[in-house]
């Protein structure tokens, strides 16, 4: 089934039929029928009204040249690119959230195998970190609509390796590598400690104190009373304006949940994190992103916090197409879908001005402090945003390291 096909597929069937009408009605190419048909699943989603009962049909049927229907394509891009180029207005959007399944959780006998950052390779479009990650938990039971781990496992169960602790202590690692992410593939806390996985990396994180261990998370679980871990054992939380939270990241723990949950972590005597990401170019975008930056300002000192990373929506091809055919409400994709290494993100343009305010809206002494980057963006936008850039990965990476070695020999370890 082709791409078109299986996209038509998807719509209800009063929706197919009017396509269809449309379809035969003026003459288009495959590639414009496929055209129109992503632009309607993206008007489905946003909750629009659907353009082919908008069209000036009168405009297009006057026409005497025979090309009504590059017409009609034509009317169907200049009121798209209106609604894209435009900050998202989410004032009267109200989605209704689809719960994923139930999941069932099981524990599951998989290889524990290093993989790498989803930066492209050799970083010549991004700057990356090249940060090594192992997947201990795979499946979400979050719902954020952007979301691309649904992609790739099955959607009613959460797998958990099993006989963690034994594998991470058999896991041959390069001798290079000082920096390892859990949160590829899931939430790293959502299951807690449900299944010894916390207590694996806690252990695997005491035999390695050259090696950061990174656990990245939505959630407001509290996995801190009553044990500790490894001062390189790091917690991050990814934070999103209150608005992106309530429209796009169902499921998932609010603001205030995480930054409370983050504190929980610092009282306990662990290191933090921050990623603010992925930023929506939404109406009210700066007030609510610069809240952001003032709360963790105003509730953690540098000293606490490893690092914070700025960064905003990207997708690839297999995702728009995913996101596309589910049909699940959401605005995620009422944006400007501009080619950016191998993948679609905003204009450099729009990143630059979102960035910017974010970083400025923290104090001088507090960036001066705290060790920011930009996560899997384009090498031209560290300058204007941070006010430095690297010339290679290396460059940057081994700058990284500096700063998080730094901190996590700021205070004595904790072991658990």
């Amino acid at each position: 089934m082709s791409a078109l096909q299986e996209l038509l597929a998807s719509f209800p069937d009063g929706m197919r039929a009017s396509i269809a009408t449309l379809f035969s009605r003026y003459h288009f190419s495959e590639s414009q029928k496929l055209e129109i048909a992503k632009d309607e699943a993206d008007l489905r989603q946003w909750k629009e009204e659907p353009f082919f009962s908008i069209a000036d049909y009168n405009a297009l049927d006057a026409r005497k040249d025979g090309r009504k229907g590059e017409a009609y394509i034509l009317q169907l891009r200049q009121y798209m690119n209106a609604l894209r180029t435009c900050e998202t207005d989410y004032s009267s959007f109200f989605p209704s959230v689809h719960p994923r399944l139930k999941y069932k959780t099981t524990e599951v006998d998989k290889p524990i195998v290093p993989g790498r950052c989803p930066c492209p390779v050799d970083g010549e479009k991004t700057r990356c970190c090249k940060l090594t990650t192992i997947d201990p938990v795979q499946q979400c039971a979050f719902s954020c609509s952007y979301c691309s781990v649904q992609a790739f496992y099955s959607e009613k169960e959460i797998h958990v390796v099993s006989a963690l602790n034994e594998k991470l202590r058999n896991l041959q690692l390069s001798p290079d590598i000082w920096h390892i992410g859990t949160g590829q593939a899931s939430d790293s806390i959502l299951l807690g400690d449900d299944h010894g996985t916390l207590t694996a990396l806690s252990d695997f994180a005491s035999q390695h104190p050259d090696i950061v261990i990174e656990l990245k998370s939505k959630s407001a679980r509290d996995v801190f009373s009553g044990r500790k871990y490894p001062r390189n054992m790091v917690f991050t939380w990814s934070l999103n304006a209150p608005t992106i939270i309530e429209k796009e990241e169902h499921l998932t723990a609010s603001l205030k949940g995480r930054i409370e949950n983050a504190m929980r972590a610092r009282d306990n005597g662990s290191l933090v994190g921050f990623h603010i990401h992925p930023m929506v170019y939404f109406r009210g975008w700066e007030e609510e992103y610069g809240n952001i930056a003032r709360i963790i300002e105003s509730e953690f000192s540098p000293m606490d916090i490893c690092m914070i990373s700025i960064g905003t929506l990207t997708f690839t091809k297999s995702v728009l197409r995913l996101l596309r055919e589910n049909g699940e409400e959401s605005k995620v994709l009422e944006m400007d879908l501009t080619p950016a290494a191998g993948k679609f993100s905003y204009p450099l343009s729009v990143k630059e001005k979102m960035f910017s305010h974010v970083f400025s809206s923290f104090s001088k002494p507090f960036r001066d402090s705290v060790f920011f980057y930009l996560c899997m963006e384009d090498p031209s936008l560290w300058r204007p945003v941070l006010g430095r850039e690297y010339s290679c990965d290396r460059e940057f990476e081994m700058d990284m390291k500096k700063h998080y070695m730094d901190k996590v020999k700021g205070a004595m370890t904790h072991v658990s």
